[in-house]
């Protein structure tokens, strides 16, 4: 068998309502010497049998049982599974676009870094309508960069503010991760991939950031990144010590101080807020006591669930057509009687890129004219596309 060049890489669980489009976008990815392991770790809901419709499809496609043992673990078993050179994570309910891997392991060999990662479009799905947001979109991203070790954890604290790169997927270098004995830590539910990375870096390993974004991260109420608990913020403080184990780097070790306390403040407010909901506030004044940083992600939240509830009281985004439509980009829009179109000019940068889905319904099918590209086209994140002379990859 001819070992693939890339593993893309997906775990799951009950996920039946996206990971059907995950495996798709991977699918169709430009770069074809790939694998795709899917790992289901006991799905209740159809997962496992989408995932395996796909495998009856395309040989590339493998569908393994996972551990049932936490979602570090399932990362584990992925890795396990990989036999590309490199590995390119996709959660399971996020999306590709098309040239996704082949711009990552060009980067990666361009520049000989052992991880590489994308800026992401954030999106969701609202009453069948697409909202969309760059990820990365400050003037310090716009350009190709290194992330050191410093760097990558000052990004990631608890309320840092600023691009959290914890929340980026990128490739690894497989020979790396096996050769340094690198894997996931299996006491972590959120934050194993803030982890991995930054022991790998601490490791020695480059990391590099392509500004262009071919990742698509979706955001909805399942989420888990958006659901941290006080038994995750444990496993956080717990694993902290990882780090000042392998580096006496000032800076460094000033970066993980900063995040820990961060933590700190975070289980301080969790504590808090639990006994609020139980009627207690003393018990939740002694959960904060003079922690600064408790009391301020306290405050947020009690502006952040008022601002809610003001949304919902004001009917959300209000009414939305999501009638199907037919998307044209580029400078010529198609004569199609009895079809709504809807016509978009080809993304001139990064931000109008990850701006091209925004507001758009589901689509019928994609028209492309030049100036636009067929890649122009992968950031509709829709299906069909109908290549119009004039238009090229």
């Amino acid at each position: 068998m001819v070992r693939p060049a890339v593993s893309i890489l997906i775990v799951a669980r009950n996920t039946g309502p996206y990971i059907g489009d995950a495996i798709l976008s991977a699918r169709r990815q430009t770069r074809r010497d790939i694998e795709i392991v899917v790992v289901d770790d006991a799905s209740t809901d159809d997962t496992r049998a989408i995932a395996e419709r796909h495998a009856a499809e395309d040989a590339r496609v493998r569908v393994l049982d996972g551990p049932r043992a936490g979602l570090a673990a399932i990362r584990n078993a992925s890795l396990a599974a990989a036999r590309g050179r490199w590995a390119a994570i996709l959660d399971s309910d996020d999306l590709l676009h098309p040239s996704h891997v082949e711009r990552l392991v060009a980067a990666a060999e361009r520049t000989g870094a052992e991880l590489v990662a994308a800026n992401m479009v954030s999106f969701s799905i609202e009453e069948g309508v697409t909202r969309t947001s760059l990820f990365a979109d400050t003037p310090d991203w716009r350009q190709e960069r290194g992330i050191d070790l410093a760097a990558f954890v000052r990004s990631n604290g608890v309320a840092a503010g600023g691009v959290s790169t914890g929340y980026l997927k990128p490739l690894f270098a497989m020979d790396f991760l096996r050769t340094h004995g690198l894997e996931y830590d299996l006491r972590l539910r959120i934050g194993e991939d803030y982890d991995l990375v930054a022991r790998a870096l601490a490791k020695g390993a480059r990391y590099i950031f392509l500004p262009r974004p071919t990742y698509f991260y979706r955001r909805h109420a399942a989420s888990t990144s958006h659901r941290t608990s006080l038994r995750d913020l444990d496993a956080l403080m717990a694993a902290s010590d990882a780090l000042p184990r392998l580096t006496r780097d000032p800076d460094v070790l000033a970066a993980v101080a900063r995040r820990t306390a961060g933590i700190a403040s975070a289980q301080a407010h969790g504590r808090a807020v639990e006994a609020l909901k139980a009627r207690a506030p003393l018990a939740a004044l002694r959960a904060l006591g003079a922690d600064v940083g408790g009391w301020t992600l306290l405050a947020r939240s009690i502006v952040e669930g008022g601002t809610r509830r003001l949304s919902r009281g004001a009917g959300g985004h209000g009414t939305v057509d999501a009638t199907p439509a037919v998307l044209a980009i580029g400078d010529g829009a198609p004569d199609l009687p009895g079809q709504r179109v809807i016509a978009r000019a080809a993304p001139a940068d990064d931000a109008a890129r990850a701006a091209l889905a925004d507001g758009l319904p589901p689509l019928e099918r994609i028209v492309v004219t030049a100036p636009a590209t067929l890649d122009d086209a992968g950031y509709a994140m829709a299906p069909a596309v109908d290549r119009v002379a004039g238009s090229d990859r």
